[in-house]
């Protein structure tokens, strides 16, 4: 009888024991934009090693849609973005911490096609004979880049018609993937870890670079495992992750 309380009483204590660890792990929550989930995906573990003790919990969308998440009030303790200006708004806003903000990456746009597609960029787009997939315009900073892009070149209003609008840049990568639309503009990141789209060609740039920044909150529950992050991000595990995955290193980057 003695020996069945003292087993569980042990089994008590190891039980409140895993409760206790389970309750001393600290929680990183990440905004970040979609075209950025195989990038942070493959940091993950690099950073668990680093940090077993904090748990990554991360929430992806279009940079804009995140952006105002976070002027709403939604908990964050990094912000991810894929647009420059998405950072500026929150951080004038007082919600990012403007010392800790610093690019990380950047990126270009191409069109794509989930079937081999002969043409130039430019005529292809001049004379479009079916559906392209493209971002929201209005509130997706690929949307955006896309159509500073192709207006900057004449090409934006003779689409008209043929454009199918994706919520964020997974998504019209989707689309093209998958058929939907005859052809994308997607972000080059994306499109180098496609198996199913081929690059057609290059879009020009347009004025604004396509630069992602990296910001803490100004009310972080997580500051220092924000900071580690970032110190991951853009140390050279971070930079060889970024390079694989098709983007480019900022200015200074290397």
């Amino acid at each position: 009888m003695k020996r069945i309380i003292a087993l569980a009483a042990a089994t008590l204590l190891l039980a409140g024991c895993k409760t206790s660890d389970a309750e001393e792990k600290e929680t990183l929550r990440i905004s970040a934009a979609a075209s950025l989930m195989d990038v942070v995906a493959a940091l993950e573990p690099v950073f668990t090693e680093l940090h077993p003790d904090t748990e990554l919990v991360i929430n992806y969308g279009s940079s804009t849609k995140l952006r105002a998440q976070i002027e709403q009030g939604a908990p964050f303790d990094l912000f991810l973005s894929a647009s420059s200006a998405d950072m500026d708004k929150v951080a004038d806003a007082g919600l990012i911490d403007a010392d800790t903000v610093i690019p990380f990456a950047e990126n270009g746009l191409v069109l794509v096609s989930a079937d081999t597609v002969d043409g130039d960029v430019t005529d292809l787009l001049r004379n479009p004979e079916g559906n392209i997939a493209v971002g929201q315009p209005d509130s997706v900073p690929l949307g955006i880049y896309t159509k500073e892009s192709l207006a900057a070149a004449g090409l934006w209003d003779g689409l008209d018609g043929h454009l199918v609008y994706g919520k964020d840049a997974r998504q019209v990568l989707t689309y093209a993937e998958s058929g939907n639309a005859d052809l994308g503009i997607v972000y080059q990141s994306d499109a180098a870890i496609s198996e199913k789209v081929e690059v057609v060609g290059k879009l020009p740039s347009g004025d604004t670079p396509i630069v992602y920044p990296a910001g803490v909150a100004e009310q972080a529950e997580n500051q220092a495992a924000a900071e580690a992050f970032i110190e991951v991000l853009t140390g050279d595990e971070g930079r060889k992750v970024i390079e694989n995955h098709g983007f480019a290193l900022p200015e200074g980057g290397k």
